[in-house]
């Protein structure tokens, strides 16, 4: 049987991590990885930081194919009819200065640089959304969704007050058919953060709370994105930034938001 890998030292850490991301690692190995990546906040900014680059790289940096007309081009030219004779245009000789020539290179350098530092410097918003979705993902893999599991909020809160410093308001959408199921505590950009587990249905629905101290709600229409395949709402809440992450239908999800945020108001 395997053994899990040793996290002895920085550097073999790092290693196994691009292998896990690599999927080059036995089950064993990518258990025990999962724990850590759970519990080291370092180690999972690095996870998010590779996973990251990686994704901006395959999305950017494309293979550029040339078109089938162009290719046909080519052809006619490369192997023209027989007895056709195809003229060429002598085009005068030109002469160039060097200095021409080195202001030129000096210009694509700049030109491509500039490309590739705008493909690969980093856009913390979809960032934090795809670290987020990641985090739901990993929950729906796991044996349960949430580390406390109640339909009772005045459980749900007293358990989040007891783990962090500053807790979410946690509000009843039973009557609604969303039932609170429990809560959990997720690293995002290194910190622990809230997250209220709902269902609806077969459903699991993440309220992912990112503490914003002294910050106060407001009314204005929710941000939506999708990230891989799941639906991402986000609001401004008091003192808390929201994003709601469903696989859930978005009208069906709309309406669990719109639900929520008039709960949390009435409170």
């Amino acid at each position: 049987m395997n053994k899990p890998p040793s996290w002895s030292s920085h550097e073999e850490s790092l290693l196994l991590l691009n292998a896990y991301l690599d999927n080059e690692l036995d089950a064993a190995s990518v258990l025990d990885i999962e724990r850590r990546l759970a519990t080291d906040p370092a180690l999972r900014a690095e996870h998010d930081r590779l996973a990251q680059l990686r994704s901006a790289l395959a999305s950017h940096l494309t293979t550029q194919h040339a078109s089938e007309n162009f290719r046909q081009r080519i052809a006619a030219i490369a192997e023209p009819s027989q007895g056709v004779v195809i003229p060429l245009r002598r085009r005068p000789a030109r002469s160039y200065d060097w200095r021409q020539m080195a202001a030129a290179a000096a210009i694509a350098v700049v030109v491509t640089a500039g490309g590739m530092y705008g493909a690969l410097r980093p856009n913390p918003a979809a960032n934090e959304i795809a670290a987020i979705v990641a985090d739901h993902q990993r929950a729906l893999l796991a044996a349960a969704p949430f580390d406390v599991a109640s339909s009772d909020r005045h459980t749900v809160k007293p358990w989040f007050d007891s783990k962090l410093a500053l807790s979410p308001q946690v509000v009843d959408l039973a009557s609604a058919g969303f039932p609170l199921a429990g809560g959990r505590v997720e690293i995002v950009d290194g910190k622990p953060v809230p997250v209220l587990v709902y269902r609806r249905r077969a459903h699991i629905i993440s309220v992912v709370a990112i503490p914003r101290a002294g910050q106060r709600a407001t009314t204005e229409p929710a941000l939506k994105s999708t990230d891989d395949g799941y639906f991402v709402i986000q609001w401004q809440g008091r003192d808390f930034e929201y994003f709601v992450v469903s696989d859930l239908a978005e009208d069906e999800l709309n309406e669990f938001v719109s639900r929520w945020r008039e709960a949390a108001s009435s409170n």
